[in-house]
């Protein structure tokens, strides 16, 4: 027999040899994943349990005193607390309790009270025209710089800051405002006064607002998102909140 015939003999013999191993070899079974043990299977946190979040502070009840320091911080020795006349709120409708206090120039202290520089914000709520909603095109009037006088009465608000609100030393905002000083003066809460309001258009509220008759006239300051502005109402409409009466000292 030739080498090449040998050769062919030996290759069929071993793939022969290779299939009828492979026919004879029994199936390969299925894989089966094993359970977990009891010890590595922890139970979902259920969708519905939130992390509760601690309520925010109860501020203390203002005194005087307090309201005096701060606004000895804001204005220094420009004005003076015109009796103990204040009320708080959150008028600035962010969340924070405000202070409005009634205030008088000091003697000399026109020129920084009336400057251009200061760190307040000089308005008068009755000057101030808002937009009409009703109107596509919006006519704006031009209007003289506000300007104390040394008999002035004025209303103080100053914006708060932080947990502890217009008591911390980081409340930097505040306004003074020329004819916004009147008598009776309450915080109203949003609540009550949208309700007495009834749908009015013309006034958007963002927070609380302070109530009082000036001139004999009763109405409200609220915060228009920039600018303090006073809403005149009918006395039959006027909105008592006896939530608010304890902050009036």
């Amino acid at each position: 027999m030739s080498s090449k015939a040998r050769l062919f003999l030996v290759s069929l013999k071993a793939t022969v040899s290779i299939l009828v191993s492979a026919c004879l070899s029994p199936p390969e079974q299925p894989r089966v994943e094993q359970p977990p043990s009891a010890d590595a299977v922890q139970p979902p946190t259920p969708a519905s349990i939130e992390e509760k979040k601690e309520p925010p502070a109860k501020l203390p009840t203002p005194t005087g005193a307090d309201v005096r320091n701060a606004v000895a911080r804001m204005y220094k020795n420009a004005v003076l607390m015109d009796s103990e006349r204040f009320c708080v709120g959150d008028f600035h409708g962010d969340g924070i309790q405000d202070v409005a206090v009634l205030v008088r120039p000091s003697q000399g202290s026109l020129a920084e009270l009336n400057s251009e520089v200061a760190n307040w914000i000089l308005e008068d709520p009755k000057e101030i025209v808002l937009p009409d909603p009703t109107r596509r095109t919006q006519v704006l009037s031009h209007s003289e710089p506000t300007r104390v006088e040394q008999s002035d009465t004025l209303l103080a608000i100053i914006h708060g800051f932080g947990s502890a609100g217009w008591r911390d030393p980081g409340a930097r905002q505040t306004y003074l405002l020329r004819n916004g000083a009147g008598a009776n003066m309450k915080t109203q809460l949003l609540t009550d006064v949208l309700r007495t309001l009834q749908g009015n258009a013309s006034v958007r509220l963002r927070g609380d607002v302070i109530a009082e008759s000036i001139s004999g006239e009763p109405g409200f300051l609220y915060y228009t998102g920039a600018k303090y502005v006073w809403h005149k109402i009918s006395a039959d409409k006027t909105v008592t909140s006896k939530q608010n009466e304890q902050h009036f000292l």
